[in-house]
């Protein structure tokens, strides 16, 4: 319920007054967007064509009240879709959008659609007490989608009824308001029963805890950087949960990878043991919560859909599963299971119950999948937000922000569409070549003045992009209702790939800043990218309308610059800078100089790296992790490797989660020495835990700077422009961070020991050591630059050794 308290008045609009019900033209296969937009589109039409022949009707009248009602003023509002103001009545009516056979509406009863009607008499019982009782006549207007035809149905306006019936939702809303209240205090009272205490006394788990704290009673942002082992999870989400209790707010933990979220339920879940007065809820991708074999959510197809909603209400599966603290995915897909109803649909029901939600960045920041029914409004102050790994959403907030279209693809869906003979595909057809024509003018562009470039960069015709797309997406509405009406089951339809592609181009499209530009690829037969080179505005828009962010990392660093790229603002930002929590004579850093790493001079030192590896796993015999900047970096070391003491683990591209846990089972239980090569940026250099004796050294050879490549120079000229940091805003920082990624899987705990080798000349260059964190130089000799390697590292083991 969308409605506003302020001490004793409540703020809502008539929608918010109308009891839910289950819509008897749902349909799954109509995507929000489509189906908002057909609503629309049907509303406007009628009303067009009232306006062509009334001169008194007028659209969207807005009509506001109030009224007491017991301690409470309700202050309602609404738009009337249509209000005829004649010299003693007013006759309004109200255009709702429907889906049925033809048949279907021909024999509807307006008794299907209660909601509607309820709707429409709310607003006549506004309307007549904002012109002094005039007499006031209702009609519902249904307009049938998949034939474009209207049906008029009177509605008889009884005020006492009417009246009644809003006192009764006053009454149910205040109750529900009271109930919050009682519940409120119960929480609170709940709370202070939990024992919030850690496994271990950490100062710099303490100090961020005190600054978490102070950043949620300011209603500020927090970023903080902390080395690994800190327990950034706790030291957030303890303080995060008893302000949320305290203060009846929300919690949203996002992550960029699964594993993390697995952390953040590890942590959870013994509050929740003691009886914490939460529910939490992990959320899981549509895709791995569905129970056919073949992914395609289609009514026609899935019987888990079919009136899924109708069903929901039948089953009453929704008590049970908020009875759990914590309800996991297996829990609702089992679920979903025996009741034949969709786990993600589920999952989507379930949000409006739950106080924690675990779940991927895509829900909060991706503009495709961003969780509208929990942000569909402007402000989310009752949300407390918690970023993990929050390094990696500069690059997740450029790919949500760097869509492409690809010529091949037009040309592919013109050949299998042109020859079809109804209008619907001739449409379709027509608007794929009214973009094929933008395509045509950039290759001759390309042709006239960049000949012999296989990149380019262009000014976007926005106005012809933005007809192009209008064309299409009112022939695929067309499109999707033949679908429906012909009932044709279209798995990954090329079509509706295409939409949602072309959609996504055209909002980014409108984005008219030196942030986004605009290129072409001439190469398999033309791609029209746009690059995002600064995603800090838009993810600085969704960010600042939380209650509070509280972003962290254990490379958060440069500061500036993360700062810079996601958006927080200076005003109401925090910045916390922890040093690591272990003894540092527990590690040993050595940076091996005079081997050049880059690209051009890997095949002459691929032989010499591979001796270093040899070397360093000799001295003492355990766990290793080698992380390298690519797969092919990798590769060619492991030639020159040939056979060791210690058994290899090769990570290999496209590895699942399932190939990884099989990985650290084994380096967790088997005995022997074991040396896993693997890239940073991967599955193994972030998120993952290699506590103990799973990992005694890491060896990273060469900073892992990105490729350079068309789009990555795009981002170094727009930097150099902006602040005269291109080389450090493209490269060096997102390299460097990918290499203190990796080195943090090292040291875990208390107890672990082990060491760190760093191989490459350019870790002695000061532009990229000067990035390494200021905690790995606490004591002198912490960290040597040398030839001698295997001398500082005998020493250090015999050193630890006669210590113990």
């Amino acid at each position: 319920m969308a409605i506003r308290i302020e001490q004793n008045n409540i703020f809502l609009s008539v929608r918010d007054l109308v009891k839910s019900s289950p819509a008897a033209e749902f349909l799954t296969s109509f995507p929000l967007p489509q189906r908002g937009l057909l609503g629309k589109n049907a509303q406007t039409k009628v009303q067009q064509a009232r306006q062509k022949h009334y001169g008194l009707f007028h659209t969207e009248f807005t009509v506001k009240q109030s009224y007491r009602y017991r301690n409470y003023t309700f202050h309602i509002h609404g738009r009337i879709d249509g209000v005829y103001q004649l010299k003693h009545r007013y006759e309004i009516e109200e255009i709702k959008s429907v889906i049925l056979t033809p048949a279907q509406f021909r024999t509807l009863r307006i008794e299907h659609y209660p909601h509607f009607s309820e709707q429409l008499l709310y607003y006549a019982y506004l309307l007549q007490d904002a012109f002094n009782g005039i007499e006031v006549r209702t009609f519902l207007i249904l307009f049938n989608l998949t034939n474009n035809k209207e049906r008029t149905f009177p509605v008889v306006f009884n005020r006492s009824q009417v009246e009644q019936r809003l006192w009764q939702r006053f009454s149910h809303i205040i109750e529900q308001i009271e109930f919050e209240k009682h519940r409120l205090k119960k929480r609170q009272k709940l709370l202070q029963s939990i024992d919030f205490s850690l496994p271990e006394k950490r100062e710099q788990q303490e100090t961020m805890m005190h600054a978490v704290a102070k950043a949620l009673r300011d209603k500020s942002h927090l970023m903080v950087s902390a080395p690994t082992g800190t327990g950034k999870t706790a030291a957030a989400l303890f303080p995060a949960i008893r302000y949320a209790v305290e203060q009846n707010k929300k919690i949203f933990f996002i992550t960029s990878k699964n594993s993390q979220q697995a952390v953040v339920a590890q942590t959870l879940q013994p509050l929740l043991d003691q009886g914490l007065p939460l529910k939490a809820m992990m959320l899981t991708a549509s895709e791995k919560m569905c129970l056919n074999d073949v992914y395609f959510c289609h009514e026609a197809y899935c019987p888990y859909i079919k009136k899924y909603k109708e069903r929901l209400l039948q089953s009453n599966i929704l008590p049970g599963l908020v009875n759990n603290s914590f309800i996991r995915p297996e829990q609702i897909k089992s679920t979903g299971r025996a009741h034949e109803l969709c786990p993600f649909e589920i999952s989507m029901d379930l949000l409006n119950y739950v106080d924690v939600l675990i779940g991927d960045y895509n829900y909060v920041f991706d503009p495709a999948a961003q969780l509208r029914r929990l942000f569909a409004a402007r402000d989310y102050g009752d949300w407390i937000l918690i970023i993990d790994e929050a390094h990696n959403l500069y690059d997740r907030g450029m790919q949500y922000l760097s869509p492409y279209l690809e010529r091949r693809q037009l040309l592919s869906l013109l050949s299998e569409n042109k020859g079809k003979k109804s209008k619907i595909y001739r449409d379709l057809v027509q608007a794929i070549r009214s973009l094929d024509a933008v395509f045509d003018a950039l290759q001759q562009e390309g042709e006239l003045h960049f000949a012999g470039h296989q990149y380019f960069v262009t000014q976007l015709d926005n106005e012809k992009l933005n007809d192009a797309f209008q064309q299409f997406e009112a022939a695929f509405v067309r499109y999707l209702i033949h679908k429906i009406r012909t009932r044709k089951l279209i798995p990954d339809d090329p079509l509706e790939d295409f939409y949602y592609a072309f959609r996504r181009f055209s909002r980014v499209a409108r984005y008219q800043d030196a942030a986004f530009v605009a290129y072409y690829n001439a190469q398999d037969e033309g791609i029209l990218h746009i690059q995002c080179c600064d995603p800090s505005n838009y993810l600085g828009g969704i960010i600042d309308r939380f209650h509070s962010v509280i972003a962290m990392s254990a490379t958060l660093d440069p500061m500036d610059f993360y700062a810079d790229v996601l958006g927080f603002p200076d005003e109401r930002t925090a910045r916390l800078q922890l040093d690591s929590p272990f003894p540092p004579e527990h590690r040993k850093l050595v940076i091996v100089p005079d081997i050049s790493t880059r690209y051009k001079d890997r095949q002459k030192s691929a032989p010499q790296i591979a001796e270093i590896i040899k070397r360093v796993i000799q001295i003492k015999e355990g766990n290793y992790l080698v992380f390298f900047p690519s797969f092919n970096f990798l590769q060619l070391v492991n030639l020159f490797l040939g056979h060791v003491q210690s058994e290899k683990i090769l990570q290999k591209p496209g590895m699942s989660e399932a190939d990884r846990d099989e990985i650290l089972t084994k380096l967790k239980k088997e005995k022997g020495s074991h040396l896993l090569m693997a890239v940073m940026g991967g599955i193994f250099s972030e998120g993952v835990d290699f506590n103990g004796e799973m990992a005694i050294g890491v060896i990273v050879v060469s900073p892992a700077l990105p490729q350079v490549n068309y789009a990555r120079e795009l981002l170094r000229a727009y930097y150099d422009n902006k602040n005269g940091s291109g080389l450090e805003f493209a490269y060096i920082y997102p390299g460097m961070n990918k290499v203190i990624q990796s080195v943090g899987r090292l040291i875990r705990s208390a107890t672990d020991r082990g060491v760190v080798i760093l191989i490459g000349e350019r870790f002695a260059d000061e532009a990229y050591n000067i990035l390494l964190p200021e905690y790995w130089f606490k004591n002198k000799g912490d960290v040597e630059i040398t030839s001698n390697y295997t001398e500082s590292i005998s020493t250090f083991w015999k050193t630890l050794e006669s210590n113990s």
